[in-house]
């Protein structure tokens, strides 16, 4: 029988050996991706669970009351939501810990959102995860949390994070026959969402309904029985086709998902060139909606979606200098697994030189405003 001595002895001993283990994981963790050819990066993600906004839901819904969703309100982001988007700026800040250093500065980041509240929340919250205050930077010693500036225009001026504001989307989806020929399968769910909920439904709406139906699943409050006929099939199919009915030809591409291309592009020249002010910045984050991530991805045909882009999924645009060559990596995280998935654009390697990728989206990078703007 042991005493008490070597009781003690194998106690501290397991603790050691699990702190030890616990220390490893976190290392490898950290270490497993090397950042050291990294030269800048551009995140777009999608904002954190939320409750449904007032145009997700019809007037019929027993639960439509904004009541419901007190104390948040329509359309924002729950306390799930906030440890999401606060866990986003966290493994963001493992993986390019060694690229941006310790210290926020206000030269290294620069951050945008759609003008909408629950993706302003969202960019607070992975920069509040991305950068923990330390140093000089500590303003408030029980608050590991500083505030960080992000930017945001009105919708109808905001061409890259924004594109339905462009005159020109609608004209393009309902006018060109192969868009319009697609739309018309699924004249059968319209017409169930108009008959259910006792409102004239269209393409566009149907799509807010959709998110109105899963969060309302999402809260556990019961769903009413006409729509077990089309959720969450074929419905959610119709919102993952939807991305690539937007992005269906080079003029949609142009105007759902070009400028915000273009944006990347440019930036990335001027970071390659020496020219990007300021120069020593480093990641742009730029906090949107699923729409965002899926019509990107059908404009750069890099994966077959199978499912909706999920909440604090985001997809990383790369560049890195790698034996002198300057080119791009498209990674695409879900939180399926620890680590993004490496793409790879059709017509490149998963690293793709510079030239060859900016050739490869010339035919989808509006040229000017005016292919917004009609």
């Amino acid at each position: 029988m042991m005493n008490l001595n070597q009781i003690h002895i194998l106690i501290v001993s397991a603790i050691i050996v699990l702190l030890s283990s616990i220390s490893c994981s976190n290392a490898n963790k950290t270490n497993s991706y090397n950042s050291s050819t990294v030269v800048l990066v551009h995140v777009l993600f999608r904002h954190g669970e939320r409750t449904p906004g007032k145009y997700d839901l019809w007037k019929s819904n027993p639960y439509y009351n904004e009541s419901y969703y007190k104390p948040y309100g329509y359309g924002q982001l729950t306390n799930d939501g906030k440890e999401r988007m606060y866990n986003v700026g966290v493994e963001l800040r493992e993986r390019y810990a060694d690229f941006l250093g310790t210290d926020w500065d206000i030269g290294v980041t620069d951050a945008y959102t759609t003008n909408s509240n629950r993706t302003k929340m969202s960019i607070s919250l992975v920069l509040a995860g991305l950068f923990p205050p330390s140093g000089s930077l500590v303003w408030k010693s029980d608050l590991s949390w500083q505030p960080i500036p992000y930017n945001y225009l009105p919708a109808e001026q905001d061409k890259e994070l924004s594109s339905w504001a462009c005159s020109t989307v609608l004209p393009l989806i309902y006018n060109t026959s192969s868009t319009a020929e697609r739309l018309k399968a699924y004249d059968g769910l319209i017409k169930t969402l108009s008959e259910g909920t006792g409102e004239e439904v269209d393409y566009i709406s149907a799509l807010y309904l959709y998110f109105g139906m899963r969060i309302q699943e999402q809260l556990g409050l019961p769903l009413e029985n006409w729509t077990q006929a089309i959720y969450p099939e074929p419905f959610k199919s119709y919102i993952i086709d939807f991305y690539y009915i937007e992005t269906s030809t080079e003029p949609l591409k142009k105007v759902i998902a070009g400028y915000f291309l273009k944006k990347i592009l440019n930036d990335s020249q001027r970071k390659i060139n020496g020219t990007l002010e300021p120069s020593d910045r480093k990641i742009y984050l730029y906090s949107g909606h699923e729409t965002n991530l899926g019509t990107v991805i059908g404009a750069l045909e890099i994966l077959t979606l199978n499912d909706i882009p999920p909440y604090g999924s985001y997809l990383a645009f790369e560049v890195h200098n790698i034996d002198n060559v300057y080119g791009l990596k498209i990674y695409y995280q879900t939180h399926e697994n620890d680590d993004p998935t490496l793409l790879t654009l059709p017509g490149c390697q998963e690293f793709c030189p510079f030239d060859d990728f900016a050739k490869l989206l010339s035919n989808i990078i509006p040229q000017s405003d005016s292919e917004c703007d009609g």
